[in-house]
């Protein structure tokens, strides 16, 4: 942030209730927010956790822009500072738009079971709510309202709402239930690590007798271990008194990488050019070698706008891209944009 912008904020006085929230969001904003999108289907459920589900980006808050406009309510004085912004950069230095209205929905104490965006046919922001029947009839329209009014904060226009109720097959566990996989859980990874097994993971469902380990190291550990691996797990249930249980000992390897300098970007670049009506884009993508970004929009290559338009989104993704911010992240990598029509030509 430059010493202009920074005077101009601290010129700026802020109510003491939201003044409150800034400096209580500051201490949160050092935590990174890592929830992750979860499995929908039955069989991909089975492999995880089935508490709550919470379909997230990943984030870190970074400045406080988003705090002011995670309330939904951004004073004149503030919005003219946030207007001298880049767009893109103001979208890099606050959440990403699921984390404000996350957090704003879950301040408001509404029961949450899933938040995410959709973009083909059309681009939806859909929230899934827990709870009765009756719950559910008499917040959706707050929800929805909500919801709606963050989104205008920040200029998305090109977002239908949705808001659902929880799916049935999207099961939460009750207390009986909750109480049986925690036991399994604790003590199957109580008895792996006793019997100095290599595992990374254990996850019981109660609901469909099922206990899954997965094993870390070689083929041929893997190999070896399975059996006795299957038959600690069942005597394990068994001596619980909980029976009928079938073990799956699963080796699942992951290889997790540095997120390259395109995956620190793209985020960004994805959610401010697909979220308002005037870019047209249906589709973000890049390649890291040689490094390029490229762009879908709606707009067919015959349109006598479409040239402006391309030029359009390719100045502002190269502004952005030689930012104070982002420039160090390429560290004087070349890339290149590229901006494609409906008919998939290029119009930049």
């Amino acid at each position: 942030m430059d010493n202009k912008l920074r005077q101009e904020i601290d010129k700026i006085e802020i109510p003491i209730e939201l003044n409150n929230r800034v400096i209580l969001g500051m201490e949160n904003a050092k935590k990174d927010y890592e929830r992750q999108l979860i499995p929908e289907s039955k069989s991909d459920r089975n492999k995880w956790s089935l508490g709550k589900k919470i379909m997230f980006l990943s984030s870190v808050s970074v400045l406080l822009f988003g705090l002011f406009i995670s309330s939904a309510f951004v004073s004149p004085a503030m919005a003219k500072v946030i207007s001298t912004i880049p767009f893109l950069n103001s979208i890099f230095q606050s959440k990403p738009i699921s984390s404000l209205i996350y957090d704003e929905l879950e301040e408001k104490g509404y029961k949450i079971s899933g938040i995410g965006t959709s973009y083909s046919p059309h681009k939806i922001f859909y929230v899934t709510l827990e709870g009765t029947d009756k719950y559910y009839s008499e917040v959706k329209d707050e929800v929805k309202h909500t919801v709606s009014e963050i989104l205008k904060s920040k200029g998305y226009d090109a977002y239908s709402v949705e808001v659902k109720k929880v799916r049935k097959e999207d099961y939460v566990l009750n207390e009986v239930e909750n109480k049986e996989k925690n036991i399994i859980d604790n003590e199957v990874t109580k008895e792996l690590k006793q019997l100095n097994f290599k595992f990374d993971r254990v996850q019981t469902d109660p609901t469909e007798k099922m206990i899954f380990i997965n094993i870390v190291g070689s083929k041929k550990y893997y190999n070896s271990v399975q059996n006795d691996v299957k038959k600690m797990a069942l005597e394990v249930a068994d001596g619980n008194k909980y029976t009928g249980y079938k073990i799956n000992v699963t080796r699942v390897t992951v290889e997790i990488r540095k997120s390259d300098k395109g995956g620190q970007i793209i985020p960004t670049i994805a959610e401010g050019l697909m979220s308002k009506k005037e870019f047209k884009v249906t589709g973000v993508g890049y390649k890291s070698k040689p490094l390029s970004f490229i762009i879908s929009t709606s707009i067919l290559s015959s349109d006598p706008t479409a040239k402006a338009l391309g030029t359009k989104i390719e100045s502002m993704i190269v502004e952005f891209l030689k930012s104070e911010e982002i420039s160090p992240i390429l560290d004087n990598e070349s890339y290149e944009v590229v901006v494609n029509s409906k008919d998939n030509k290029k119009i930049n």
